[in-house]
């Protein structure tokens, strides 16, 4: 994990929020202190330290769009995900020749950098300077196109001027070109384990299930649930998440979450305070993505919440709050989350920490001296202080470290299940320490939580600034006997 050292801001004094009487405080910095540590009688009672900065895991917090290689370092270091949207005529330019090599860099990149990746193929986007969002191809045999002349768009979110592709959303030829590509890009990328989801974007300006500003009509809801169902019968390991928003398709949204799809919403702070998103609650991760850059919201007011004359204008922090969402975007990255990071830095700190889970051990109490494989107990803490579960199979364990760091043995976790540990929530549960390879001496009782059956070392880290030898986090010294 890469803490970011908080920007210099002269004459800002920063301090510590409480957003609630609840498990709601935040946190800034980043380096490890000493556990608050007592002995009472043969029982070591640790206190851990809550860490003062982002603590970055994967599977939650903040979005960096475009290439791993365009962002600062201090983007880089605040950001859990990258994330890109493609044209569908860019990847598969000839029908049946496609470009996988494009994602393939991006997905590489971002593995790189330490960070996984999602993205989205569009069908249409009124950003684009490329007409044949969709490919040339498709309606070369047949399938149905109209044209959209946008001109002056008042808003820089809208587009930019010229002539628009817009798709037959519903056109039988179309549909049937759209489901071998989606075949195919699953054939390729499903249960990718770098790809932590695929937006599923085939309908509407920028996939987002509107026709804003194309002036055309939406689909039927059950056209729209087509769109949606081909990409569900394509995909079975890879989660899907569908931008919701549209309040002709509510029905389709609770059909997409009830078959474990999850939702996204685009126009937070702008058109959205969140609420869409809220369906998915305990269910399945949900992602947010700003209206527009952070220097945008800051112009029209948005970002503090001053409402306009159609009622846009919240403020991210009760957008997240509402939503609950596990991913938002950084003011899309790059240049302007740079900026949303040094202008404000207490704000991109405490929703670091809030967006979908956060854990925290509050107290562990264990034996001074353990006995070989003798099982004994040791006593934690745990809170929850994010807005959401973890939604993965997630496990703890206990590891013996030596004097130089390697790990002379370890343990699982029965009872902590961190997918079960729910938002603004503390529960205290008794585990078992057998330690049976390690040899009698004096060792670092350590914890870690690994996000896959299949990780070797601990992969998501605790919102404790503990000592650490990889992710391994530290409670303290113990002794190991032959009895006692």
């Amino acid at each position: 994990m890469n803490v970011p050292a908080f920007p210099a801001r002269p004459g800002v004094l920063l301090v510590a929020v409480l957003l609630s009487s609840t498990v709601r405080t935040a946190e800034t910095g980043d380096s490890p202190r000493s556990p608050g540590v007592r002995q009472e009688g043969g029982t070591v009672i640790v206190t851990p330290p809550l860490a003062r900065g982002p603590v970055v895991n994967p599977g939650k917090g903040w979005v960096a769009y475009g290439s791993a290689r365009n962002q600062p370092r201090e983007v880089l270091d605040l950001v859990s995900l990258g994330y890109t949207r493609y044209r569908w005529g860019a990847l598969e330019p000839k029908e049946g020749e496609f470009k996988w090599e494009i994602i393939d860099q991006d997905i590489a990149g971002w593995a790189a950098a330490g960070k996984d990746f999602a993205f989205g193929v569009m069908c249409a986007n009124s950003h684009s300077s490329d007409f044949w969002v969709s490919p040339q191809w498709v309606f070369e045999a047949g399938a149905k196109h109209d044209t959209f002349d946008l001109v002056d768009p008042k808003l820089r979110t809208t587009g930019t001027p010229g002539k628009k592709l817009v798709p037959v959303f519903d056109d039988p030829i179309f549909l049937q070109k759209l489901e071998r590509f989606v075949k195919a890009l699953a054939a390729r990328y499903d249960g990718h384990p770098r790809i932590a989801f695929l937006d599923i974007r085939s309908y509407g300006n920028w996939g987002e299930a509107h026709m804003h500003p194309f002036r055309k009509p939406d689909l039927s809801p059950g056209d729209f649930q087509r769109h949606l169902q081909l990409h569900r019968d394509a995909f079975r390991r890879t989660r899907l998440v569908v931008p919701g928003g549209n309040r002709k398709f509510e029905a389709v949204y609770d059909w997409a979450v009830s078959v474990g799809i999850g939702m996204r919403r685009d126009g937070i702070c702008g058109n959205s305070n969140g609420s869409e998103t809220l369906r998915c609650e305990g269910l399945m991760p949900a992602v947010f993505e700003l209206f527009g850059p952070y220097e945008m919201l800051k112009e029209l007011g948005w970002w503090e919440g001053r409402k306009d004359k159609n009622g846009y204008g919240h403020p991210l922090e009760e957008c997240i709050e509402r939503g609950k969402p596990a991913y938002c975007d950084l003011s899309r990255g790059g240049k302007s989350g740079l900026t949303l990071w040094q202008e404000e830095p207490e704000l991109v700190t405490r929703l670091a920490n809030r967006l979908g889970f956060h854990f925290v051990l509050s107290e562990a109490r264990y034996p001074a001296t353990l006995g070989v494989g003798a099982g004994d107990s040791i006593r934690l803490t745990w809170e929850n202080r994010g807005v959401a579960r973890l939604f993965e199979p997630a496990r703890v364990s206990f590891a013996l470290l030596a004097p130089d760091g390697a790990v002379a043995d370890t343990c699982e976790a029965v009872a902590s299940r961190p997918a079960e540990w729910k938002s603004d929530q503390s529960l205290t549960v008794t585990e078992t320490l057998a330690f049976s390879r390690a040899r009698p001496g004096t060792y670092r009782l350590a914890v870690g939580i690994r996000r896959k059956p299949e990780d070797r070392q601990p992969s998501l880290l605790l919102g404790n600034a503990l000592e650490r030898a990889g992710n391994w986090q530290v409670l303290g010294t113990v002794r190991l006997g032959a009895g006692h």
